[in-house]
């Protein structure tokens, strides 16, 4: 099968952003439909409580057996439409989560997403390149991209982009994103579950997002929470209750003194006292977030019943069934156990069945043998639902973005090919597409141009291409062929400002992350932008070519982004170097950037026209 086909239209509408809308329309119609049917159940319940009020009063008042049944037909019915009330909202519940999922989708395509969805995994501390090409954080792609609601989910997304995988796993996971670009009923459904049980919202810049976590309930299935109960309490718990109910009968009738019984009782009285919080302890770990259980299960089941093709997937989905077991199964076991647990809040019924029943002790040890049998699977199945979820967010750019394509890997020492190269954060309609060569190790490509023309852009293109190759994903190009590389940025020093440094010992720390290990294998792909910044024009251009050199001659390729023209001068000496330029032109006295890849050195300077223009007279030595 060939990845590198445009996305096929599944049927009109055929545009991502058509799909979604169309979604949305149908939707909204559904929960039409539903809350029109909401009324009528609440005007049900409303009336046929009231009919069972008064009927079972009078029957009774009157013993009136035919009013008084009417009564009672008339209570049934209001129960019933409880039920169904109930199931009504739960599924319109899911309804507005599913809305949500393709709204959230078209603020994906227009823009929006940089502030109305919240930021996403945040860049790991010291990776060597992240910041600089937008890869994690408000405004990066992964802020576009991530649709995972759980913290494995984040987790794995981070993993993925920031990781590089060997072409093999990279290879299978294409596969893989390209069959969840295809499922998008899937993918709808995966995340209107996590969001119906804990819907997203935008978080404070600087801030993370809350999501689904299962370490609360891991804590339980590990047995770090320590809440054990004696061994003697699960006999008693059995033994106890049915003693105490004979004892009582046996004392209604004479046979025993009704102290016997009413010992038995303050017995009871006193273990559920005694052993109450280590129940409660253990009950907190797996209902305090019943929602946040609840919906783990639902994308566990979901999974179960997908059928897969790709090897990937194929995995994937063994390894959600917690201790090799089917997760429809597992969870209603569970369920149960839990719902169980529940009846703690319902005071004061839960004081006098607890007293009579010893109903927490039931639960509990029921918990304690569920874990015994099951705890060990659990870790292994989040993770898992986890790297599924990443996988959704890499199919999430494929179908948002079909005229994407997958990489080819190429073997070690290749050239790095990249044609129609743009960049995917940009609107599609600020979109411009870039072709370039690097014909192998010691290759560069050293780039100049005006001041805004693209040079920074084309560097973070190339960036946030080689991160998505490396993940498995789709890259925003025609072609791209890549050989195995580890990829390196200089482009961004806030982050060392703000920790006391000065530019230029800032610009150094990053420099030496660029170029350490630099013999290793693969080669380094650096990327740099405006190197040396921090000092003065001649020790800038000195440094910046010993830079370039000392990266060259250990095999590494790269692009370099500078306004020192002189650096160019390397590619006279040196075959794999070329030059290549953006610059910007003057119609109808507008300056204007087509942001269009040249070959060549510039030959203009925006920065002295912009000077000439605000009436200073300066001269441009590289008008000639």
């Amino acid at each position: 099968m060939s990845y590198n086909e445009p996305m096929p239209s599944r049927g009109a509408p055929a545009s991502p952003d058509e799909t979604h809308r169309a979604r949305i329309a149908e939707l909204e119609a559904e929960l039409t439909r539903g809350k029109s049917r909401s009324l009528r159940l609440s005007l049900v319940r409303l009336v046929s409580f009231l009919v069972a009020a008064v009927a079972t009063i009078a029957g009774l008042a009157q013993s009136d057996t035919a009013v008084t049944a009417a009564g009672l037909a008339a209570l049934a019915l209001f129960f019933v439409a409880v039920v169904l009330h109930a199931r009504l909202a739960s599924a319109l519940a899911e309804l507005e989560a599913r809305r949500l999922v393709h709204e959230r989708h078209l603020a994906r395509l227009d823009g929006r997403y940089v502030t109305e969805l919240d930021p996403g995994p945040s860049c790991p501390a010291d990776h060597p390149y992240a910041r600089d090409i937008d890869l994690f954080g408000r405004g990066s792609l992964a802020h576009r991209i991530d649709v995972s609601h759980t913290t494995r989910g984040a987790q794995a997304l981070v993993a993925m982009l920031g990781r590089p995988a060997a072409p093999e796993l990279a290879r299978e996971r294409q596969r893989a994103v390209e069959e969840l670009a295809s499922k998008a009923a899937f993918r709808e459904s995966l995340e209107a579950y996590a969001i119906r049980a804990f819907p997203p919202k935008p978080a404070r810049r600087g801030e993370g997002r809350e999501r689904l976590d299962p370490e609360p309930f891991l804590r339980f299935a590990r047995g770090d929470e320590g809440a054990t109960l004696p061994a003697w309490t699960r006999g008693y718990a059995l033994l106890s209750p049915p003693l105490l109910l004979a004892a009582f009968v046996a004392a209604e009738l004479d046979l025993i003194p009704s102290t016997i019984a009413f010992a038995l009782l303050a017995g009871q009285l006193l273990v559920t006292t005694l052993t109450g919080a280590r129940c409660r302890a253990l009950f907190d770990l797996v209902a305090a977030r019943k929602g946040s259980l609840e919906a783990f299960f639902s994308m566990w089941r979901l999974v179960e019943e997908t059928r897969f093709d790709a090897p990937l997937l194929v995995a994937l989905r063994e390894r959600t069934f917690p201790a090799g077991e089917k997760p429809s199964e597992v969870t209603r076991a569970l369920e149960r156990l839990v719902s169980r647990a529940e009846l703690r809040f319902q005071f004061p019924v839960h004081f006098f069945v607890d007293v009579l029943l010893l109903w927490d002790l039931h639960v509990a040890h029921g918990l304690l043998r569920y874990r015994a049998r099951m705890g060990a699977g659990f870790e292994p199945a989040f993770d898992a639902l986890g790297e599924l979820e990443a996988l959704a967010s890499l199919a999430t750019f494929r179908a948002i973005e079909p005229e994407t394509t997958y990489p080819d890997f190429e073997p070690p020492s290749s050239p790095f090919v990249a044609e129609g190269l743009a960049h995917p954060l940009l609107p599609r309609a600020a979109r411009v597409a870039n072709d370039f060569r690097l014909e192998g190790p010691g290759a560069a490509l050293i780039i100049t141009g005006s001041n805004m023309a693209g040079k920074s852009t084309l560097l973070r293109s190339t960036g946030l291409a080689i991160a998505l190759a490396q993940a498995g994903g789709p890259v925003l190009a025609r072609r791209l062929a890549l050989p195995p590389v580890r990829l390196r940025a200089s482009m961004r020093i806030d982050d060392d400002l703000q920790r006391g440094a000065s530019y230029y010992h800032a610009e150094l720390s990053r420099i030496r992350s660029v170029i350490a290990d630099a013999e290793a294998a693969p080669p380094i792909f650096f990327l740099l932008d405006e190197l040396l910044r921090g000092t003065n024009a001649e020790a800038r251009h000195r440094g910046a070519r010993a830079i370039l050199e000392h990266l060259l001659d250990r095999g590494a390729y790269g692009l370099v982004a500078t306004h020192d023209v002189a650096l160019t001068t390397l590619a006279d000496e040196r075959p794999r170097v070329r030059n290549a330029h953006f610059t910007d032109v003057i119609r109808d006295g507008a300056m204007v950037f087509d942001y269009a890849l040249r070959d060549g050195v510039v030959r203009g300077s925006n920065a002295l026209r912009l000077l000439r223009e605000a009436g200073i007279d300066v001269e441009d030595d590289l008008r000639g």
